[in-house]
């Protein structure tokens, strides 16, 4: 086991894990604190250190507008965060978690690198359905990866310019944080017995879509291997005027956290830069009791080159084997399906042109309740229809993609396979959680890992 290991900043002495074929390594910085002067700047190499550093305890949290754990009532808090209240937040986030199957360092084990979800707001790396320690037994190093959120994460603000180094990039904070991140893998996880030549990247939600920026953006080529894109595909469609989807532009994103920063009394970044960060955190939880304020993507043309839709269609991505997929039952909530009548189905026609009629002719439509029936279908459910599209473009392009649709019975509750709910299963963590998971589920589970690690080792999780 490798207990003690000599990255390019100094030597790391870990833990044996609750597995002892396992050695894990919490709290590995990637890059400097992004404090004082690197506050909304740049990441920067981690510094040198002296001796050995003990990597022993998890970092703190990124700082977000809600303390993980903090509502009780949420969902999700219940769910992914029964203990998140016991840990610390603040700006010194920018570390990875490392677990390690490896005796030696020659043992060139693939990796496995996993991006946390939480809308780009909130989330971390040690979520308590995530354990890694069960999915590096199957024979892959996994790191989980933490990066700026919100606020901290994804400000853009025009006077950025002003105090960014020339060359630097000025917004998307966090994506850099996880390019980075990436990097630093890439540079030393042969310390770990990983194969640095075998990087396979995945994330849920949020994180499903950091990874599409990554494989998107050309500062990545020949260092990811594979994607894993869960819940979340981001694409456009020629009929929709707004979509999750949608990035907006750098200049959009200025303008709302300028806007912001005048709803919380402050006029000017300079301020901001200095202020607390708890104090930032303790205005935006007050200021989104009026509106939901949140910070994420915008097209900045570095490491956000374009919109996502766009980079598909011109086939701007790395070209390596996909796994795609989602839960059924995130795709049946009305905020998924919405709602639409005849009249707005015309309208929706009009937008394809001389295309009009042949879409009309695809569906035998004629009032409102015609159109309610086909709403409740799939014909308009963008989680589907994005993920499965991308897919066959991909494939098209001769690109191996593997789709999944995850929809398992999970007990406790009449959530269904909600947003989340294959995280226990890909990760084996099932004994976790609080639901009454049984025998067929700890099965499920097995597979749904090994489908996962198929894929890290092959590029196939067949």
């Amino acid at each position: 086991m490798l207990r003690e290991v000599q990255v390019k900043n100094g030597k790391l002495r870990g833990l044996v894990g609750n597995d002892p074929r396992i050695a894990v390594f919490r709290g590995v910085p990637y890059a400097k604190p992004p404090v004082g002067d690197l506050r909304w700047q740049a990441p920067q190499p981690a510094e040198d250190w002296d001796g050995v550093r003990p990597c022993y305890e998890y970092a703190d949290m990124a700082m977000m507008r809600e303390h993980p754990g903090e509502d009780a009532s949420d969902f999700y808090t219940k769910e992914l965060h029964p203990v998140g209240q016991y840990y610390s937040m603040s700006e010194d986030c920018l570390y990875v978690n490392v677990y390690t199957p490896a005796e030696t360092v020659t043992d060139k084990i693939p990796v496995f690198v996993y991006i946390h979800g939480g809308g780009l707001q909130d989330g971390y790396s040690y979520e308590v359905e995530f354990d890694p320690e069960r999915v590096a037994r199957k024979g892959v190093v996994v790191v989980m990866v933490s990066y700026r959120l919100g606020l901290f994460g994804f400000l853009a603000h025009p006077d950025l310019k002003k105090i960014t180094p020339q060359g630097a990039c000025d917004s998307n904070f966090g994506i850099q944080d996880q390019s980075m991140a990436l990097h630093w893998i890439h540079d030393n996880i042969a310390a770990f017995g990983g194969d640095p030549e075998q990087i396979v990247i995945c994330g849920q939600s949020a994180g499903s879509r950091s990874v599409q920026v990554q494989i998107t953006n050309g500062k990545n080529e020949g260092i990811v291997k594979g994607a894993i894109i869960q819940s979340g595909v981001s694409m456009l469609f020629g009929d929709e005027d707004f979509s999750m989807a949608r990035i907006p532009s750098k200049a959009e994103q200025e303008q709302n956290c300028v806007d912001f920063l005048k709803a919380i009394g402050i006029e000017d970044l300079e301020t901001a830069r200095k202020m607390d960060a708890a104090e930032l955190m303790r205005r935006l939880k007050e200021a989104w009791k009026e509106k939901r304020w949140t910070f994420g993507l915008s097209v900045d043309g570095d490491f956000v080159p374009e919109d996502l839709t766009t980079a598909y269609f011109k086939d701007h991505m790395l070209p390596i084997p996909l796994i795609v997929g989602l839960c059924q039952g995130e795709t049946q909530s009305a905020f998924i399906k919405g709602n639409m009548t005849y009249e707005q189905y015309l309208a929706k026609a009009e937008k394809y042109g001389a295309e009009k009629e042949k879409f009309l002719s695809l569906q035998k439509v004629e009032n409102d309740a015609d159109t309610d029936k086909l709403i409740s279908g799939d014909a308009f459910n963008n989680f589907r229809s994005a993920s499965r599209v991308f897919c066959e473009l991909r494939s098209a392009a001769g690109y191996p993609v593997y789709y999944y649709i995850f929809d398992h019975d999970i007990p406790g509750d009449d959530a269904g396979s909600f947003h989340g709910s294959e995280l226990w299963f890909m990760f084996d963590s099932l004994g976790n959680s609080w639901r009454p998971f049984e025998g067929k589920h700890y099965d499920l589970a097995r597979q749904v890992v090994s489908y996962w690690t198929n894929f890290v080792k092959t590029g196939n999780p067949n």
